[in-house]
């Protein structure tokens, strides 16, 4: 009855309020007609149930729609419903109920007569209708969600930035049509037309497509284009990058990222670190959970098929609060699930392992869109066995005659050169899974797993010549074995045109033991070639077992304030436990297990107040239930970018506050005279008697664009570390016992074994970049200084760390031949690489016999013996062509092109009237091929 006198009182202002119009209107409320062009001439059953499902259909369309399916009686005027559209859908709903929905948000109501006829009119309180627009933004070639794109309205005025997985939500928005702008730096600005509807929402894809930008950033109504300082203070590999040959032969991720500035990498390992930092100050993260040891074959290889990652992110000194814990630097590796084609397909295939992967997709664009992949790597080495890889671990398990007397009571004495016969086994491999779920427009779950295995042995007969024609035989065996395991599961949601939220639940296992054993045969003639075998278990031997797991989860939300300011936070409780087992010449038996709770936290607010400036403050609370204490680790970054100066375009970032580390990697170098893996890493959270390490970061970055396509870029940065945590060797270590049985210690604090020092990195790095349709070229120059104080060793002075580069330049070029086929060039020289010697000969002979022990060298002074400078350019090829429907592509890399014996260490030979280095060197000259397939 109240919406009958609504409008009936409506229908009389309209008419004017005059007598006959009264009179009019009461006639067609009782008597239910009213002459007009459209009128229905059937009852619909009250009982009866329909469906419908209009989408931006004209009013007028609709209702004879409605009219020709349910029969109702319907009457109104054409010059009521003109110019109005439709969004409606409705199931099992009876006549007038589809009708409320066909009107909802048009500003057209109805009143039922009590004949039962429907009359349209208009409504009493006619509010602008509005509605809601959401969307996802991707790279136009692979697909790929662009975090932080501008999404704008240009004529409604209001506007919003897609998430991390590429979603956005605009509400509300005037109902109607409305153009649609979306920028993204490095894209080409999408303009578009869109229809939102009233009381509802539209969904859509935007595809944005790759092109050099020599603009500036567009400002519209707030909303500005994402800055180029936004990128400053990370480096970030690309697929295409990540599927090159490494100079191992094979794509390695690690490898890929060792060329960028201020990621060094540690040859021969495949170990990187992160300016100035040691490999345990960093951590690996694969969709977000933890991987402690991705590397594989006694760490000379990255663990993670090169297929299955869409880039690999380094953050570097001063990174943000939302970026974790940890000294040095993080990265972050992700699952590639950004492909446009699908399905897709893809194998390789080299010296040294074979790749594959595939890709199925399922479900309509824009609502219930799923797709997966899985990927693989396993090695060949029993088909073929490479042979820079052979000599590398030949190299690597070369007899050392200091460390021999702490297996044998003779010494290893004769002038004559040493005869080796090696007998190495390679294995490797590892799996990778991948699914992304939409659920709606604005929610989707993302799940992952990865799994890898090596196994890596050598067996090693070593011929030791004596006066006599017979021959001394030192025989050992090496096995280094592990495993790594990691899943996780992620549900992404919108729950607002400003809040999106994020839970993620993981799992992280690692698991690793090796083995050591050494024999000194009887006098035997050693001519028939083969590799004597011994029992694994008497005699003296070593070995170390590690194990760490780690259960955690992670509860965020992104919040746009306003145009200008966002907030984002997050809580992360995580369960971890470690422990390890060492047999060890030179420390005995030790053993240690440790479990523990954590609960960390962020908080973390961007803003642009203007000035071309952008401010982003946050700070890291960690709960460490053990000893009772919240840390907190303050962080503030500030950005300046400028489009124009005189110099050309600008962005700086300065960055800087205080980190902390509540999971320590430690380091024991091993002791066997051949042994193919130089140290063991175990991986302990702190417990009650260990305070965490701490740094303090102060980073600038400086990018300028002279000129296109010319673009420079500077790095400074400066980190002191007033707490490390190191392997106690000056508190452990003692003079071999012989056939005596080692002693054995199980330690129950952490302080028992560990020591805290300190340490100081700083440096500064200039990248000269052009990059050109045909010819893109690169060089990088950096210098640095990096210096640790060890407790109880060298006098207590600082000295430079064992993974210091004080000097090094890279050069790099590419060029287009023709299309589908390029030519590359790659140099790098590195310059005063301390720790000449075996590293176990500072931590172990140094202690047990004194740093005297290996004269001229002074031990305790290790920053006194350097390598020989490091040089290697590399030459390569690549290219692709399509044949019925795949893509054959192929890599050709010659290797060290100049031949050049590159040192990674120093062995000495004691037999003389003093000791003289035998330097171990890197593989010469090799010649590497890939062959792949696309589908």
């Amino acid at each position: 009855m109240e919406r009958l006198a609504r409008s009936v009182l409506l229908l009389v202002r309209r008419w004017g309020g005059s007598v006959p119009a009264i009179l009019l209107t009461g006639v067609l409320v009782i008597g239910g007609g009213l002459a007009t062009p459209n009128r229905s001439v059937a009852q619909a059953s009250q009982n009866e149930t329909y469906a419908v499902a209009l989408r931006d259909v004209p009013l007028q369309t609709a209702l004879q729609r409605l009219v020709a399916r349910t029969g109702i009686d319907l009457a109104y005027s054409t010059s009521l419903v003109e110019g109005r559209r439709v969004y409606c859908r409705r199931r099992q709903a009876p006549a007038e109920a589809l009708l409320q929905c066909i009107l909802r948000g048009t500003g057209v109501d109805y009143l039922r007569t009590a004949s039962g006829s429907y009359l349209l009119v208009e409504s009493v309180e006619t509010a602008a209708p509005t509605g809601r627009l959401a969307g996802t933004v991707v790279d136009a070639a692979t697909g790929e969600p662009l975090p932080n794109a501008n999404v704008l309205l240009a004529d409604a005025g209001t506007g919003t930035a897609t998430n991390e997985a590429g979603q956005f939500t605009v509400a509300p928005v005037l109902a109607g049509r409305h153009r649609l702008v979306v920028t993204y730096v490095g894209y080409a600005t999408a303009i578009d037309s869109v229809r939102v509807p009233p009381n509802g929402r539209d969904t859509i894809r935007v595809t944005l497509h790759r092109t050099v930008l020599d603009t500036a950033p567009i400002v519209v109504d707030g909303l500005q284009q994402r800055l180029p300082s936004g990128q400053l203070g990370r480096a970030t590999i690309n697929p295409s990058e990540l599927t090159e040959l490494s100079g191992r032969g094979t794509p390695d991720v690690l490898r890929s990222a060792g060329r960028r500035i201020g990621v060094s990498l540690n040859r021969p390992l495949a170990e990187v670190n992160v300016q100035g930092g040691d490999s345990g100050e960093h951590v690996m993260l694969l969709d977000g959970a933890p991987v402690r040891e991705p590397v594989s074959v006694g760490r000379l290889l990255g663990a993670f098929s090169p297929q299955a990652l869409e880039r690999l992110t380094v953050h570097k000194a001063g990174f943000g609060a939302a970026q974790g814990s940890y000294t040095a630097g993080v990265l972050e590796a992700t699952h590639d699930l950004a492909r446009e084609e699908s399905p897709h397909a893809a194998a390789s295939v080299d010296l040294l392992g074979a790749n594959g992967r595939a890709d199925v997709e399922w479900g309509r664009p824009n609502r219930n869109r799923g797709r997966a992949l899985v990927a693989g790597r396993t090695s060949t080495w029993d088909l073929y066995r490479a042979p820079s890889l052979h000599a590398l671990l030949d190299a690597r398990t070369a007899l050392d005659r200091p460390l021999t007397p702490a297996w044998t009571d003779q010494p290893v004495n004769g002038d004559g050169p040493l005869r080796q016969h090696t007998a190495p086994r390679v294995q490797f491999s590892d799996l990778h899974g991948a699914l992304r779920q939409s659920l709606s427009p604005f929610q989707q779950v993302y799940v992952s797993g990865y799994y890898g295995h090596t196994r890596l042995e050598t067996d090693v007969a070593t011929a030791v010549p004596s006066a006599d024609a017979s021959d001394r035989l030192l025989l050992s065996r090496d096995r280094y074995d592990w495993t790594n395991t990691v899943v996780q599961g992620r549900y992404e949601w919108m729950l607002s045109s400003r809040v999106t939220g994020t839970a993620q639940a993981w799992g992280s296992w690692h698991d690793a033991h090796t083995f050591y054993g050494f024999r000194d045969s009887t006098l035997q003639n050693s001519s028939g070639g083969s590799t004597p075998q011994f029992p694994a278990r008497p005699g003296p031997h070593g070995g170390e077992g590690n194990e760490i797991g780690e259960w955690g989860a992670r509860l965020a939300a992104d919040v746009s304030v306003s145009p200008n300011t966002r907030l984002r936070a997050a809580v992360t409780p995580q369960r971890l436990r470690g422990q390890f087992r060492v047999r060890n010449r030179y420390l005995g038996v030790l053993s240690h297990e440790t479990s523990a709770w954590q609960v960390g936290s962020y908080l973390e607010a961007e803003t642009s107040p203007g000035l071309n400036l952008t401010a982003t403050a946050g700070t890291r609370l960690t709960y460490v239930p053990a000893r009772q204490t919240v840390y907190a680790e303050p962080r503030l970054a500030l950005r300046y970018d400028r489009s124009s100066t005189s110099i050309g375009g600008l962005a700086v970032r300065l960055a800087g506050g205080l980190y902390r580390q509540y999971v320590m990697q430690s380091e024991l170098s091993g002791t066997g005279p051949t042994s193919v893996v130089p140290s063991v890493q175990f991986w302990l959270p702190i417990d009650e008697t260990t305070a965490p390490p701490r740094a303090v970061h102060a980073a600038g970055t400086l990018l300028l664009t002279p000129a296109d396509p010319w673009t420079a870029r500077l790095e400074t940065y400066y980190k002191w570390q007033p707490r490390t945590l190191h392997v106690d060797y000056a508190g452990l270590v003692h003079s071999p016992t012989g056939d005596e049985p080692l002693p054995r210690q199980q330690f129950d604090d952490q302080s028992a074994f560990m020591a805290a020092g300190r340490g100081r990195a700083y440096g500064a790095a200039l990248h000269l970049q052009r990059d050109g349709d045909r010819v893109s070229a690169g060089v990088s120059g950096e210098w640095s200084r990096t210096e640790r104080r060890y407790p109880g060793r060298f006098d207590g002075r600082y000295v430079p760390a064992p993974w210091a580069q004080p000097l090094r330049l890279t050069t790099d070029l590419d060029v287009a031949l023709t299309d589908g086929l390029r030519a590359r060039a790659q140099w790098q020289g590195i310059w005063n690489q301390p720790w000449a010697l075996r590293r176990a000969y500072y931590d172990y002979i140094a202690l047990a016999d004194g740093p005297d022990a290996l004269p001229p060298f002074d031990l305790s002074r290790p920053g006194d013996q350097t390598l020989d400078p490091f040089s290697r350019l590399d030459l390569g090829l690549k290219g692709e062509t399509k044949i019925l429907g795949m893509t054959l592509e192929g890599q050709v890399s010659l290797i060290n092109v100049l031949d050049r014996h590159n040192p990674f260490d120093w062995s000495l030979d004691p037999t003389g009237s003093q000791p003289t280095p035998v330097r171990r060197t890197l593989p010469g000259r090799r010649l590497f091929v890939l062959l792949g397939l696309r589908y």
